[in-house]
């Protein structure tokens, strides 16, 4: 089967098709681990940088670096969010007046 030809283009070392691959087992992978160790915390970003170090060393080839490279993404977004705090939350919300309140830990 012959890929559509826009998925083969590439940003960088990636293709799109690539870029669809890891976010689908980033949005998977983030939904079933924050039952488990939680999401957007300081605790679970470090878990998931751990775990796809792990699964990059047990699980070889291109399955290997989209899972891996989904978890690395989803472990540094979370490191991301634990340190931005309220302020991710309030831009989203609307609330651009500068008044967000940013906890660091």
């Amino acid at each position: 089967m012959q890929m559509p030809q826009i998925l083969s283009q590439k940003a960088g070392k990636l293709t799109i098709a690539d870029a669809l691959m890891i976010a689908g087992a980033k949005s998977v992978s983030e939904r079933v681990l924050s039952r488990f160790i939680g999401n957007g915390t300081l605790i679970s970003g470090g878990l998931k940088l751990a775990g796809a170090i792990g699964l990059v060393s047990g699980v070889k080839g291109k399955v290997g670096d989209i899972l891996g490279t989904a978890m690395m993404v989803d472990g540094a977004e979370d490191i991301i969010t634990s340190f931005m705090g309220g302020a991710i939350q309030s831009i989203g919300q609307g609330n651009n007046n500068g008044s967000a309140k940013v906890q660091i830990m």
